[in-house]
Formats: C-alpha cells, structure tokens, sequence
C-alpha cells in the first residue's frame, strides 16, 4: 500500500547519515527500525538539518544485511559497487533500506519546522482512519516552502487534501520500471511464488523452463559479491535429478563411515547455507528433470518442511530440514555446520528452509518419467510452458542471462503470507468472491477424490490478494483462471467412471471467460474420448 512518510535525521545519527548518501547523491541508506511497515515504492521525505538538506526519495530496497566489526565498533554492508560503514557502538544497526533519490534540496535558510517533529509520522493516501491530521498537515505545509514545484510538491499537496477531506485523490501510479519476466504476460510466475516457493514447470523438451530459472536469478541477484560469475548468477543453482534417486541422500546428504565417521554435504545443502548467509537476495534452485525419480522419496523432507511454514514475529520460519538430534554423533552436526560455513550459534538445534529459497523443478511428461502423486501437486504451484515461438531467442542483443540495472525487489519476489486467514483479514474486498467461486468448484467435485480442502483455498487467497495489489483489466477471472489450472485441473486423473462428469460438470463454472482452464477441460475431456483415460498432463 502506498505511503508518504516524513523522517527527520536527528542529531545523534548526523555523522552516519554524511557516510550513507551515495557519491552522486541518488542513493540514501538508513536503519530500517522506522520503516518496518513500509513497502518498496512508499514515499519519503527525508529531512536533514544538519546537513541543510531535503530529500523527496522512494524505498526500492529492503533487507540488506550489515557485517559487524566488534572490535572497532562499526556496521558496514556493500550495495551498488559502494562499501558503507556507519559507527554502531551499541550494535543496533543490522538492516538497512535503500531510498532512491528522486530530487535533492537544499534547505532555506531560515527554515524550521512550525511545530517540532517528534516521532516520524506517516500519510497513508488509500487508507481511512488516520489520526492527528492538523498537525500533520502543518508539516506537508513546511515542507511544500521547499518543495514548492515538480513531482514532490504534487505528492505533498496530495496527502495534504486528502488529510483534509479524508479522500483520497491519487492518480494512478506508473509501474515501476523493473526488468520484466519472460512470458510473464500469459504465467503470473512472480505472484506463484509469492504465493508458495514450490514451483513445477511443465511442458516439452526444450520450451526454455530451466532457462525461465536462471533468468529469474539474474533478474533479482542485487548484490555484487553473487555477480562475479557472469555466467551463472550466484543465487542460482541447477542440480539434475537422476532415475536411480530413491531416497533423500543425494540432497540431504548422509553419514560415510569409510575411513571413519563423516557427513557427506551435498551441493543443496550448500545452496541453502548460501541462501541463509544472503537472506536479502532470492536463491533459485532449479531441479532440472524432476520426475525422472520419485519426488516423494527424494525429496519427502522438503515435501514435509514446505507445508510448516509460518510467520512468527513477522518472519518467514520453517521447521527443520536438518535437525541437531537426528544425529547419533553430535560432532557429525558441528561437522557439517563448518562445512557450510554456518555458526553454531545461528544454527543450535538445526537447519530449517530460508524464506528467500524458491524450488522450481522443471518436468517433462512422457513415458520415460514418473507421474506426480496428489501430494506432490497439493504441494506445488504447476505452470504449463508448451508455447513455442522459433523467432524468438534469434537476437544475440536481447540476451536475458545478464544482469539488469535494475533489479526485481525481494519483496516483488518472495510472499509473507503462509495462510488464507492472514489475507482474509486485510482490506481485500474480493476475498468473499474467491470463497463463493470455490465452494462451486466443490459443489461440482462433491463425491470424488478432487475435491478441494484448506490448503487450496489459502492458496487461492493469497494469489488472488498478491494479484489484487496490481490489478488489471479481468484481474480477478484471470487469477481464478490461473489458480484453477495449476491447483485443481492439475490433480483430476483416471477414466470416464471418475473423471468424465467432473470434465463435463466443471464446464458449467469455467466458460469461455476462464480461457486457460476452459481450454484445458476441452483437451482433457478429448483425451478422455480417444483414450478412455485423461490427465492434465500432455
């Protein structure tokens, strides 16, 4: 949600606030204590007296990660090719936020507030229900002394009348300019994984669904120390799965006791001891060809694990992948946390999944290769990628496996919500229609095993109130659609006895209006008439 907030530097953070302004001051960073309820793209007018200078500025960066220096009392982090360090004796400064500088004043002299600022107040210009509007209002008048023209003053005068009318009156806000996802326009990839990290990516050989991977990590690897590889971004590792995996050792790894007693570390466990010593970055992992061995016995941990997620405290947590007491010899866990590079003390009694870990597995269906159980697909958001375009991928200029200039926020990447009762709760005013659409869809599955329970509907809820935050034209149909075909058609399977009135009955709720779904009953219900047996699968 869009916010316009006002912050003043004060005295006791002057001297940092000089080292965190970028050389060619379109960049500011700073502790992110005062912007826990902001989002990339909020507005903020940074005040600094003691400088004598005025910044209207935008988040376009969260999350990034300090490194302490006890010794000499400092905190310092690099972003953007620029290393910055701040004075921390009381070692308070663990994440800082990036503000991109859209125009820098210089204070007047003379200027001061008409009334001191106390705390940083905060102008919410969608939402009702603020308090203490008159002297808010005298701040945005302060303010619009200095910014008395352009884009800024149009902002200030913006949040000023709707203090006064409690209206709003915004315009609509231009899209951000970030680089953009490959066949994004026909698959919402981004609002799939917010909603859920799991991503199955099917369709024929050769389709570019690994390809969609990589390219997604290039996209949104925003730290220089991951770019020195330009051939393989460092948030991004591909791991081929083999027929002849049939239990969970050659990613989870496992106790050799030749030449004596060892942990054998894998390259996944190693991807998510990356992934947790860069927490602001998304990290892909790409299964390529993931149904070549039965996912529910190589991956049953990860099947299990994925479905405890859970906000607490406002973060992201898992149960544990990796867990102290499993081991028989407690020295083999010390072992293997050196062997990651992790802390004992970051680590005491396991290692659980990072929320900034995203498991895309790419699938091709034919008879060489295992089907998915019920489990697997309950658990997975399923994109289809059968589109071929033979013209495309000809121009060597347009090479998408290189870094941008600009990079895909974590936020536009990685989700916060785990259930449907933690969206339901916020102003989401389609979520009534949502429910009313599922519970058709169960009227028509009542009897047979397709029938949808808890875990679906969270999901259509969460990826209907991430769609809804960037809504376009059919923005609801278009995200049931979507939904529909990834959580529902994906699971219906067997003969006509079980499917063919499903087929048929389903047809009466997704018309021609739900194009991808509509189509996709269509070309089961064919398959069900040539070959007595249908799937959603090819």
């Amino acid at each position: 949600m869009r916010k316009v907030k006002i912050y003043e530097v004060k005295s006791g953070s002057a001297e940092n606030a000089l080292k965190l302004l970028s050389d060619d001051s379109k960049y500011f960073y700073w502790n992110n204590a005062k912007f826990l309820g902001n989002d990339i793209g909020d507005i903020v007018f940074i005040v600094n007296r003691h400088a004598n200078w005025v910044c209207f500025a935008e988040i376009t960066q969260k999350d990034i990660t300090t490194q302490k220096n006890r010794e000499r009392k400092t905190s310092s982090f690099s972003f953007r090719n620029k290393n910055y360090s701040v004075n921390d004796p009381d070692g308070v400064y663990n994440v800082f936020i990036e503000f991109k500088i859209n125009e820098k004043r210089d204070m007047p002299s003379g200027w001061n507030w008409t009334k001191q600022l106390g705390q940083s107040e905060t102008f919410d210009v969608v939402k009702d229900g603020l308090q203490g509007q008159t002297e808010r209002i005298s701040k945005i008048d302060d303010l619009v002394k200095i910014f008395d023209s352009g884009e800024g003053y149009d902002i200030l005068k913006e949040a000023s009348e709707f203090l006064t009318s409690g209206k709003s009156i915004s315009k609509p806000q231009k899209p951000a300019n970030k680089p953009q996802v490959k066949n994004a326009s026909d698959m919402n990839i981004l609002t799939a994984i917010k909603t859920k990290p799991f991503i199955l990516l099917a369709g024929i050989s050769g389709t570019g669904k690994s390809r969609l991977v990589r390219t997604l990590a290039y996209k949104t690897c925003n730290k220089e120390e991951l770019r020195r590889d330009s051939k393989k971004p460092g948030n991004f590792e591909l791991i081929p799965v083999r027929p002849n995996w049939h239990d969970s050792s050659e990613l989870m790894g496992y106790v050799s006791r030749i030449n004596g007693e060892k942990y054998v570390t894998t390259s996944f466990l190693k991807f998510i001891a990356k992934a947790w010593k860069n927490t602001d970055v998304p990290f892909f992992l790409c299964l390529d060809e993931m149904n070549l061995a039965p996912v529910e016995q190589y991956f049953a941990e990860y099947l299990s694990i994925i479905e405890t997620r859970q906000v607490q405290n406002d973060q992201l947590v898992t149960d544990f992948i990796i867990l102290k007491s499993g081991f028989e010899n407690k020295k083999l866990y010390s072992e293997l946390l050196r062997d990651l590079e992790l802390s004992e003390d970051g680590f005491p009694e396991g290692i659980s999944i990072p929320n900034n870990l995203v498991v895309i597995g790419t699938v091709n269906m034919d008879e060489t290769t295992h089907s998915f159980s019920r489990k697997v697909l309950d658990r997975a958001m399923t994109f289809e990628m059968n589109n071929v375009d033979l013209t495309a991928g000809l121009d060597l200029q347009k090479n998408d496996w290189s870094y941008p200039e600009s990079f895909i926020p974590k936020d536009d990447v990685i989700g916060k919500y785990t259930s449907g009762a933690e969206v339901y709760s916020q102003i989401f005013k389609e979520k009534d229609e949502v429910i009313s659409f599922l519970e058709k869809i169960n009227t028509e599955l009542e009897g047979t095993p397709f029938k949808i329970a808890y875990r679906v509907r969270d999901e259509f809820l969460i990826y209907c109130y991430y769609a809804s935050l960037s809504p376009s034209s059919n923005w609801l149909t278009n995200s049931l659609d979507e939904m529909t075909s990834m959580k529902i058609l994906s699971r219906i399977e067997g003969d006509e006895t079980k499917t063919g009135n499903v087929l048929r009955n389903l047809q009466k709720i997704l018309h021609v209006d739900f194009k991808k779904s509509n189509a996709k009953l269509k070309e089961m219900e064919s398959r069900l008439q040539s070959n007595g047996y249908t799937s959603f699968w090819s």
